[in-house]
């Protein structure tokens, strides 16, 4: 296997580090996304402003006892809130957030790029230039804090935020401009009930635009239901999911690649998938050796 694959350690049954570490035992992962307000519970923390050495190097222990390690540091606050105090306030979350990526021996602080309505949620209003310039001067105070830090950053794009599709995710890394920016890729999320049978396309796109950028990925599912869009488990829906191993494979061997809302029930079935189509992988690369 050449893809590091993973879970959400918040899609696990019981959020306790023992049975999280059960579950990538038995599944043979070796790394996790951890969000840790999604995660811990609310008793011990609710916000970053309650990170400390000691806390931090307590989760780390145990992180590196189970052999395990956090290939994204997750802080999914809205980094463009309308709300001056609000969008402050998480933007000293994600500096909060680079700090714990050291502690942790994380990879990466990844997130999304949010939405204009607060604290999130879909609007029109996502796709302007005024809604992207905002996500722009948002991850430019981010990565500056990064750089001082020594430390990585990741924006994710969705079809319902500002980073919409592959040429927008291109604008904010050239206004950036950071060695220090990244981008977590999920097909899944620039999939719509328009282009859904042009995911070789999207893929090409990105490879092209920023694929070495690429930090990580993840690996989601959709499906159409009454013409809305769901999340589906891996291998269950419309991603064409031997081109999208292929595509990470010849991209970014050996990269992080973390099963995004695949519950413990469906990881038998979703790893199936995922060997089947990374050998169907290794097959066409060798023979085009």
């Amino acid at each position: 296997m050449s893809i590091n694959i993973g879970i959400r350690a918040h899609d696990v049954s019981e959020h306790t580090f023992n049975h999280l570490f059960s579950v990538t035992a038995n599944y043979g992962f070796n790394n996790v996304q951890f969000a840790p307000f999604k995660f811990l519970p609310k008793e011990l923390i609710t916000d970053s402003l309650q990170y400390s050495p000691g806390l931090l190097t307590m989760i780390d222990q145990k992180f590196k006892k189970a052999g395990v390690k956090i290939s994204v540091l997750g802080n999914y606050v809205n980094m463009i809130d309308y709300d001056p105090t609000v969008r402050n306030k998480n933007l000293q979350s994600y500096q909060n957030s680079l700090v714990a990526e050291k502690f942790l021996h994380a990879a990466v602080v990844g997130s999304e790029t949010g939405s204009v309505l607060s604290p999130n949620g879909y609007t029109p209003h996502n796709f302007t230039d005024s809604a992207l310039l905002r996500v722009i001067d948002s991850v430019k105070q981010i990565t500056s804090a990064a750089e001082k830090l020594g430390a990585l950053f990741a924006i994710e794009p969705g079809i319902n935020h500002p980073l919409y599709d592959n040429y927008a995710v291109r604008r904010v890394l050239d206004a950036v401009d950071s060695p220090n920016l990244f981008v977590i890729f999920d097909l899944a999320n620039l999939i719509s009930k328009d282009n859904y049978k042009d995911q070789g396309t999207i893929l090409s796109e990105a490879a092209r635009l920023y694929g070495p950028q690429i930090c990580t990925f993840h690996l989601k599912d959709v499906d159409f239901i009454n013409g809305q869009k769901l999340t589906v488990p891996f291998g269950s829906g419309i991603i064409d999911v031997d081109r999208y191993i292929s595509f990470i494979n010849q991209l970014k061997p050996f990269t992080f690649a973390t099963f995004e809302a695949t519950k413990e029930n469906q990881l038998d079935s979703a790893l199936a998938v995922f060997h089947q189509a990374e050998k169907k992988s290794k097959a066409i690369i060798k023979a085009l050796q």
